[in-house]
């Protein structure tokens, strides 16, 4: 079944599974390790949670800008610079994880509590052009699932 054709609860729920499968994994990297870049050129397990966090606070402006908001732009963010210039290095992972948790419960929360009507609302991103709140979420929802898969890699690296 395409994203398109999940219905907003089923995104919904796809949203929860993978964002606590995301947490679980997280949480099973020893502090110790979270530091460790393990794979030639890649993160540690602390840039991918700084990363998440950071897509996390962007992904619940979108949704709730929406929801307040007519037809409002999408700010896009450019990731590539985010580890250098929001200090990757100097933060602490825990509280990356710990705001990662808190704001998938809100997004949780307030998504599920909308009407079945709100799902249709709509943004405009500058470069995919008038998107449902449906279609964001759809987008997002395979965020965590991503990175949960490069946790795990970084773990079997670990080892």
């Amino acid at each position: 079944m395409s994203e398109s054709e999940k219905s907003s609860q089923d995104l919904l729920a796809e949203f929860i599974k993978n964002g606590k499968e995301f947490i679980s994994i997280a949480k099973s990297i020893s502090p110790q390790d979270l530091e460790k870049a393990p794979i030639a050129g890649e993160w540690s397990a602390a840039y991918v949670l700084h990363h998440m966090c950071d897509g996390e606070m962007h992904f619940a402006t979108r949704y709730i800008t929406n929801l307040a908001e007519t037809t409002p732009n999408i700010v896009p963010f450019n990731e590539d610079v985010y580890s250098d210039r929001l200090q990757y290095a100097k933060r602490d992972a825990l509280a990356s994880l710990a705001a990662i948790e808190g704001i998938q419960l809100a997004v949780a929360n307030i998504l599920g509590a909308i009407p079945e009507s709100d799902w249709s609302r709509t943004s405009m991103h500058p470069e995919s052009g008038l998107l449902t709140l449906k279609d964001l979420f759809a987008m997002d929802t395979r965020h965590s699932k991503s990175h949960a898969g490069q946790l795990r890699e970084i773990i079997n690296a670990l080892k």
